[in-house]
């Protein structure tokens, strides 16, 4: 068993188990949630990160689990019909979905579970290691609490037309923790590190659920056909002096909780 970012894999005899989850809590319309917003749309994007998660990695999800700790009626199934939407925006009608709901106490926060199980062969898995002078081209912007749009329906075409470009190594959906984190995240996976350049896209901010794309490619060219809401925001980098910059600013970055900082730089 191995993990990659956000991923669990457990390889298998002939093929690979691929497993993403995703948590969302005091979201929806009871009394003590923080953010209101109506249950079908909890379910749709929390489903959203966890299938982008797994779509993203080449493997086919056969499986999802909703944990729904509330009560089936009238939470529950609202938040199922929007798990069942959000696999009709992705185009899947063959998957076994399956979950449970809080019936013993009255809840009065919305909070769920969702876990998506996926199957790949090693050979339909995108997991490339990054070289130096590789490619981080953002697809659409981050975006978190009413910034999302509700009617959006992710990024499921796109993946589809990515995953066969010989050009592409590997696609990131953003969540939380921001464009920075995973750049990094991807730099150090190769043992490489990384460059952003100087846009206006807020590196650090929260994506939500999964409201941006990060491709590391070695050019940028059909990516940028492919792709019409797209920036090339930095590259891979190993040079000596990129390592200590890196390291000076991760210096002030962890004071801000924020983990390593990126080199910005004017676009080439």
């Amino acid at each position: 068993m191995r993990t990659r970012r956000d991923l669990t894999i457990v390889p298998l005899e002939a093929q690979n188990i691929v497993i993403a989850c995703d948590s969302c809590g005091a979201v929806g319309n009871k009394s003590g949630d923080v953010f209101k917003l109506p249950p079908r749309y909890v379910g749709k994007f929390a489903t959203r990160v966890s299938l982008t998660e797994v779509l993203c990695s080449g493997a086919t999800p056969v499986t999802i689990t909703n944990g729904v700790a509330c009560e089936m009626q009238p939470t529950g199934a609202e938040i199922i019909l929007g798990i069942q939407e959000e696999l009709q925006n992705a185009g899947i009608t063959d998957i076994l979905l399956t979950g449970s709901t809080e019936e013993n106490f009255t809840t009065s926060m919305t909070a769920l579970a969702v876990t998506v199980i996926g199957v790949a062969k090693d050979s339909e898995l995108k997991f490339e290691t990054a070289a130096p002078g590789d490619k981080l081209v953002l697809l659409g912007n981050p975006k978190v609490g009413a910034e999302v749009d509700l009617e959006s329906a992710g990024f499921y075409p796109v993946i589809k037309q990515l995953l066969p470009l010989p050009g592409v190594k590997e696609i990131v959906p953003v969540g939380s923790k921001g464009v920075a984190y995973e750049a990094e995240t991807l730099a150090k996976l190769s043992g490489a590190t990384f460059v952003l350049y100087e846009t206006n896209i807020d590196y650090y901010k929260s994506a939500g659920p999964a409201t941006c794309l990060l491709v590391l490619c070695e050019s940028i060219g059909d990516v940028l056909i492919t792709c019409k809401d797209a920036t090339v925001v930095g590259e891979i980098s190993d040079s000596v002096a990129s390592r200590r910059k890196c390291s000076e600013d991760s210096l002030l970055a962890e004071r801000r909780g924020l983990g390593q900082s990126p080199i910005l730089k004017e676009r080439r």
